[in-house]
């Protein structure tokens, strides 16, 4: 049987993700001249492409038509490949450019469950009543077992405050954390990381929890919430060891060595591309075996419950349009949301670009558990290998034999 982890790159693909890597850096460069500041600069100053790695310039473009064409050339052309997943996974990744460039081209207003869809080609159906409440019911028993009483909202606050690591140590329980998340991603993954560093900086007043900063080395997080220590670790994971920081690492050795195609050194907001980027930081913690304790246990119920909060949260907003209070009381009651935390996400769902891209949380997370799941331990390396060395989707990561 053939080994799934190494995907061929042919001279092709090579030269057409040359081609690729500048029309997305011109739509990119086109999208920042012409579109409105939001408000929110630590997103606003992302644009369309995050991260580039590479050394390519922008194609010049004064239209979306102009981008949309080619793109739409480029998608034919690269369905002459040979590779299959590669072909799958440049075909909805295009696609979804085209799809975004369309969107960001304006006219008739998209509808938010299709602009999911059509951006980031995963499931954009909510999660329904049923699967929510299974997960109260498997945190209520963890609590329970324990030692929690009460009421579960009351048994989760308990166990926040038993958990919370305070402002103050913050910083220098990050510094440790991310020592020993990288010594096991080094031991039990790849040694490639082993020369990386990442500072944790706190910062305040911005949407999210957490981010990677990967070509300064830095991992923010939020000072304005308050943290466990196993909800720390899971962001350690997520942003760097084995998560975005380690992701970043192998894809920019493959693509300076010449082994990957050069859209490897590009990170893309909202694409087919993004959920399997955020599926791997989720799962990261499970990837290095640091889901080792009652607590951790606790938290991958209770951090699941956060995701999908996300995403049913923005779909009440965006499709059902449903009010900021009702969305408030949402988070508040299923995902046991403070008023700071609900500020932020919601502030993160009304970012124009952000408000379809945290499906990608959940549904990425889903999709690289799956297939993390089936694989037997002889072949976790296997795939470890195709997950991080090669672009992929939240479909074609299935591909994997």
């Amino acid at each position: 049987m053939k080994n799934t982890s190494e995907i061929s790159v042919s001279t092709l693909d090579m030269k057409l993700s040359q081609e690729y890597v500048q029309v997305v850096l011109g739509m990119d460069q086109y999208y920042r001249e012409t579109k409105k500041k939001t408000g929110e600069a630590a997103l606003d100053k992302e644009g369309l492409v995050p991260i580039n790695l590479t050394d390519e310039l922008p194609r010049k473009y004064a239209s979306w038509n102009e981008v949309i064409e080619e793109l739409m050339i480029l998608r034919s052309k690269y369905l002459r490949v040979e590779n299959e997943v590669r072909v799958n996974y440049m075909q909805q990744q295009i696609g979804s450019l085209i799809f975004l460039a369309k969107w960001c081209k304006g006219g008739a207003e998209q509808p938010f469950r299709e602009l999911v869809r059509g951006v980031l080609y995963v499931n954009e159906n909510p999660l329904g009543r049923n699967e929510r409440e299974a997960l109260h019911v498997k945190l209520d028993h963890l609590l329970t077992k324990k030692g929690f009483t009460g009421s579960l909202f009351n048994k989760v606050s308990k166990w926040e405050e038993e958990q919370h690591v305070p402002a103050r140590e913050m910083s220098g329980v990050l510094e440790d954390l991310l020592a020993k998340a990288k010594d096991q991603v080094v031991s039990k993954m790849f040694k490639a990381v082993e020369d990386v560093q990442v500072t944790p900086k706190v910062v305040y007043g911005v949407p999210y929890s957490a981010y990677c900063d990967y070509v300064n080395q830095s991992m923010y997080i939020n000072g304005d919430l308050p943290y466990t220590l196993p909800a720390l670790k899971h962001l350690v994971t997520h942003e760097s060891f084995p998560g975005h920081t380690t992701h970043m690492k192998i894809r920019e050795l493959m693509t300076n060595s010449g082994q990957s195609p050069l859209d490897a050194g590009l990170v893309i907001t909202n694409t087919a591309s993004s959920s399997v980027f955020e599926g791997i930081g989720d799962n990261g913690a499970l990837f290095i075996d640091w889901v080792d304790s009652i607590d951790d246990e606790i938290y991958f119920i209770y951090q699941r419950i956060r995701s999908i909060s996300g995403l049913n949260a923005a779909h009440m907003l965006h499709a059902e349009k449903k009010s900021e209070e009702e969305v408030r009381e949402f988070l508040k009651t299923f995902a046991f949301g403070n008023d700071n935390w609900i500020d932020s996400r919601l502030r993160f769902f009304n970012h124009p670009l952000r408000a379809p891209f945290i499906y990608g949380y959940w549904r990425g997370n889903e999709a690289v558990n799956q297939v993390f799941n089936r694989v037997s331990s002889d072949r976790k390396q296997a795939f470890y290998n195709y997950l991080y060395q090669n672009m992929h989707s939240a479909d074609t990561i299935k591909q994997f034999i």
